[in-house]
């Protein structure tokens, strides 16, 4: 690119230059040849009526300094015949090739144009002179032509030099893009070479010596290996944790079909087989769940955020569990009457109020009832959403370890996968928001999520 952009310049230099070296020699010659013509007209006079012209040699001497061009010269009556010199010189003319009007101080407007003669292109100039004596006027015409040999040649040298001038303007600023290049990719290439040479287990942060310039890519590159260390280092403790979590109900399960197998009692056999659906059950939950966390971390990564009608989600998400909640005895109600907007995701949302819904029917006892509610004052930025149940609660020093993965409090009877609070926490906090667990009135659990970009509309 820089390259082209380095002969483009070229050929516009090059183009002023030839136009520039076209005006210069044309100027040159011009004064040359108006000295010549004003010389030859200062000669010519009047004596006795007769015209006499004594042709100053000084005057062909100056165009002599151009050799190898012919000089061709008339001198005639206006409108009237030759007195002297080459008969038959083109005229001058409006709008003939090269013409323009020029004068001189103290003496008539002369004319310059280019006309062919004799065989080759010549620049001619004509002018007039009144000649006077005693009760007699005439006026005479000067024409005088130069070939354009010494003009083309000294036109070509002009170019010549300017390209011999660009030529060198150009190489030289190749080795300087060059060599520039050169320096700024030095420093990228060990940067390369640093990451080429790293295990691939290696993630620290690079120590490599590099320009200021090139120093915001290896922050970047630094801050993207740290961001990959920690993905990785969570991807592991989490395959940890979830082949624990998984091969414990898988063994649970397997002892209890082994045992169904081999009872003979009809009654434990079919308490034995309830225990291997309730493993199955909680097999699935932990994979469901499992499966649920790592598509919303894919989605943290790749998706944008969209406006949303969050009680139109909350609704929508009320309505899901409502059927599985009947079933258990606990009644779900929506309190809120208002239009929030908020900016998020979407299916992280559903899957975030999903789990604390769960939850809560859960623990409810029979014949209780999950609220869900929408708090928020027009005008003001933030809302929150409050969801209470009538369960047992959480103890105030275990709220947060239950929002760990995994993590199944000692005092509770039920089975789970205890990923369910751990996936709101996270949802939240990547949406900006702030989740907190609290007492209800006269017992069970209030979940509230403050959204602080949210409004009513």
């Amino acid at each position: 690119m820089s390259v082209c952009l380095l002969l483009v310049l070229a050929a516009i230099s090059y183009w002023a230059t030839n136009l520039y070296g076209h005006r210069a020699a044309r100027l040159s010659y011009d004064r040359l040849l108006a000295g010549a013509a004003l010389q030859v007209a200062e000669s010519i006079g009047l004596q006795d009526g007769e015209v006499v012209i004594d042709l100053p040699r000084a005057a062909f001497e100056t165009l002599a300094l151009a050799p190898e061009d012919r000089v061709f010269y008339a001198i005639e009556f206006v409108d009237g015949p030759l007195i002297t010199g080459y008969s038959g010189l083109p005229e001058s003319a409006e709008g003939s090739p090269g013409s323009r009007e020029t004068g001189f101080d103290g003496q008539p407007p002369a004319r310059f144009f280019d006309a062919p003669y004799s065989g080759e292109m010549v620049r001619f100039i004509a002018l007039e002179r009144v000649l006077k004596d005693v009760g007699l006027t005439q006026a005479v015409r000067v024409r005088i032509g130069q070939t354009l040999r010494a003009r083309d040649a000294l036109v070509a040298d002009i170019s010549w030099r300017a390209l011999q001038f660009v030529a060198l303007f150009i190489a030289i600023a190749l080795v300087l893009i060059m060599s520039g290049i050169w320096m700024l990719l030095r420093p990228l290439r060990n940067l390369n070479l640093a990451l080429s040479r790293r295990s691939p287990v290696d993630l620290s942060p690079l120590e490599v010596s590099v320009p200021q310039e090139v120093e915001p890519l290896l922050r970047t590159i630094n801050h993207f290996m740290a961001q990959l260390a920690t993905t990785l280092d969570r991807l592991k403790r989490f395959t940890g944790e979830a082949a624990h979590q998984i091969r414990t109900p898988l063994a649970g399960l397997k002892s209890q079909a082994q045992n169904a197998l081999e009872e003979q009692d009809a009654t434990l056999r079919q308490e034995q087989l309830k225990r291997v659906v309730e493993c199955s059950d909680l097999l699935s939950s932990t994979v469901s769940q499992m499966l649920n966390q790592a598509t919303l971390a894919h989605r943290f990564q790749s998706e944008m955020f969209d406006e949303l009608r969050l009680d139109e989600l909350v609704i929508e998400v009320c309505r899901e569990v409502a059927v599985a909640a009947l079933h258990d005895g606990v009644e779900v109600a929506y309190l809120g009457d208002r239009e929030v907007i908020v900016q998020g995701d979407g299916f992280a949302l559903k899957q975030m109020l999903r789990n604390i819904l769960e939850n809560a029917i859960k623990y409810s006892p029979q014949g209780g009832i999950v609220e869900v509610n929408i708090e928020a004052r027009p005008g003001t930025a933030g809302v929150k959403l409050r969801v209470s149940d009538q369960g047992p609660g959480i103890p105030v020093e275990e709220r947060e370890q239950v929002f760990e993965q995994f993590y199944r409090s000692p005092n509770n009877p039920r089975a789970g996968s205890g990923l369910g609070l751990a996936i709101a926490r996270e949802v939240a906090v990547h949406h900006h928001a702030h989740l907190t667990l609290g007492d209800n009135t006269p017992k069970g659990l209030v979940v509230e999520i403050h959204f602080s970009r949210g409004r009513v509309r």
